[in-house]
């Protein structure tokens, strides 16, 4: 069904195509925005609320409340009982800080990981066998260097022994 607007209904009411001429009020509550009071009027957009009072509380406001506007503020939504506005804003809070922790963690290249829930002599035995294992890892490159660098060296020796050989020849 599509709605086209009536030049002489009040704010708020539409007439609807194909229906006789009769008003009637818009069947969708969220489409009825009231009307902020500045020259010339204007529907108030719907706005959420995340101040510590009236934590996820939707209200009205002027378009142009950033700007000064007509100070025109209407809450959609009756106050919150204080158990739930409480609740609310520590659940925001809680987002608010992983997400802040998620940005952290990404700018330095890390990324957010859920530590397993172990006990700590686990974490403690996990620990020891890694620092074991990259112990031997240092002493197989350690060995490794030592090769290539006697490797070198032979191959210097014998390099040099072949130039010393052309010249007394």
């Amino acid at each position: 069904m599509s709605w086209s607007s009536s030049v002489a209904s009040a704010p708020g009411y539409r007439r609807a195509a194909g229906r006789r001429g009769e008003e009637s009020r818009s069947p969708v509550r969220y489409r009825e925005n009231p009307m902020c009071h500045c020259n010339p009027p204007r529907k108030a957009p719907r706005w959420i609320s995340w101040s510590r009072q009236n934590p996820g509380r939707r209200y009205y406001c002027c378009v142009d409340a950033m700007h000064g506007g007509c100070g025109f503020v209407e809450w959609h939504d009756d106050p919150l009982p204080k158990f739930w506005s409480e609740l609310i804003g520590d659940l925001r809070d809680e987002v608010w800080r992983l997400k802040g922790a998620a940005t952290v963690a990404r700018s330095e290249g890390q990324f957010a990981m859920v530590a397993p829930s172990e006990d700590q002599a686990t974490r403690e035995a996990t620990v020891l066998s890694l620092l074991d294992q990259l112990r031997e890892k240092n002493e197989e490159i350690a060995g490794i260097r030592a090769k290539y660098h006697n490797v070198v060296f032979l191959f210097t020796i014998f390099v040099l022994g072949l130039v010393a050989s052309k010249m007394l020849s």
